[in-house]
């Protein structure tokens, strides 16, 4: 049997995702604790499930060498050190999941929605308590995972991972669809609401990692040469961890690139005077058309329309709206009024923009 070992494959994989979602973990600290200084829970979750660090040893012991290579102390330590990084990936996965949901939490008020994020989260806390503790007592006693010489009883592999994993996708597909709904009815441009989403949809590839993640499940399954099997297993899990906290971080590092590169993500906010079609045609400054200047920073809006008049002796003045003119040398007004519309979605399902820069 050959000596060939795939170790390596899964180290260099490891270290690239791993590397990524450390820096973007590191982004979204500097982010929300020296920037906005709004750090929450859900950095404490993210950062938790960032630590791990069992899947080098099971590499160093034998993870990639076929069975028959591996002497029966590496073999029974990389089933030692298996257990160890089974027990990791669930804690770093629920913990991850958990950040997602805590960070909706900051941005939607509405009643509804609040209730199906805490929902979630309680299911996400159960879901996850059952994988770390049959990731524990998967055999019993717990060392006849590892140590062959002992006779235990154990959950089949089979049906635990498929099981856990079939949950799995249904959260990841829960906490994708969680927040749609209401992004759905935000009174925004198209441009922007299609890319808010997408920004809140980036946990699909999570799941879709998931989904590629259960073909080495079944291989590992069914096979007897488990070193060598594993291993494509070990990639596809730290993938999906590294990328669910990647899709995590994304949406909260805006503050962070836009001090590194100050002009890339620059916007002017400014409302710009707009010139309304009347008729068939519309006017310039120096007609009679009304100039609308629109605040859409705050409820209730703002609204200020300014009119040039060449008629300068009347002020109109009608319930919400108020109007005053002010005269210059040629005897040309300039009518000013203002009126204070209320936002009909007064219970809006967002929060504050400053919780969650996009």
């Amino acid at each position: 049997m050959s000596s060939v070992s795939r170790g390596s494959t899964a180290i260099i994989s490891s270290v690239v995702f791993t590397s990524l979602a450390a820096c973007l973990v590191l982004a979204r600290l500097i982010a929300r604790l020296t920037i906005l200084k709004v750090a929450g829970r859900d950095e404490l979750a993210i950062t938790i499930s960032l630590g791990r660090g069992v899947f080098m040893s099971e590499v160093k012991c034998g993870l990639g060498k076929h069975t028959s290579t591996v002497s029966l102390y590496d073999l029974e330590q990389v089933r030692r050190y298996l257990w160890g990084s089974i027990l990791c990936y669930n804690i770093s996965l629920t913990l991850t999941k958990i950040s997602i949901v805590l960070q909706y939490l900051r941005v939607f008020v509405g009643p509804r929605i609040r209730y199906a994020c805490w929902s979630t989260i309680g299911f996400i806390i159960i879901y996850g308590i059952w994988t770390i503790v049959s990731a524990i007592f998967t055999c019993v006693p717990v060392a006849a995972f590892w140590d062959m010489n002992i006779h235990g009883r154990c959950i089949p592999h089979k049906f635990l991972w498929f099981f856990n994993a079939a949950v799995n996708i249904v959260t990841d597909l829960t906490i994708l669809i969680l927040p749609m709904p209401v992004l759905s009815t935000l009174r925004l441009p198209l441009k922007q609401k299609v890319g808010l989403m997408l920004i809140f949809a980036l946990g699909g590839f999570v799941c879709l990692v998931s989904i590629l993640r259960l073909h080495s499940l079944y291989i590992v399954s069914i096979s007897e040469d488990t070193t060598w099997a594993n291993t494509e297993a070990a990639i596809w899990s730290s993938i999906e961890i590294n990328t669910g906290i990647v899709c995590a971080s994304l949406p909260t590092i805006k503050p962070v690139i836009s001090w590194i590169f100050p002009r890339l993500l620059s916007s002017n906010r400014t409302a710009q005077p707009t010139f309304i079609t009347n008729g068939s045609h519309s006017q310039n400054q120096f007609g009679r058309t009304p100039v609308e200047l629109v605040d859409f920073g705050t409820t209730p809006k703002t609204i200020s329309k300014v009119e040039v008049s060449d008629n300068s002796d009347s002020v109109t003045r009608d319930g919400s709206l108020q109007g005053r003119r002010l005269a210059d040398d040629d005897s040309k007004g300039i009518l000013i009024t203002t009126s204070v519309a209320q936002d009909v979605e007064s219970k809006s399902e967002m929060g504050s923009e400053k919780d969650l820069v996009y």
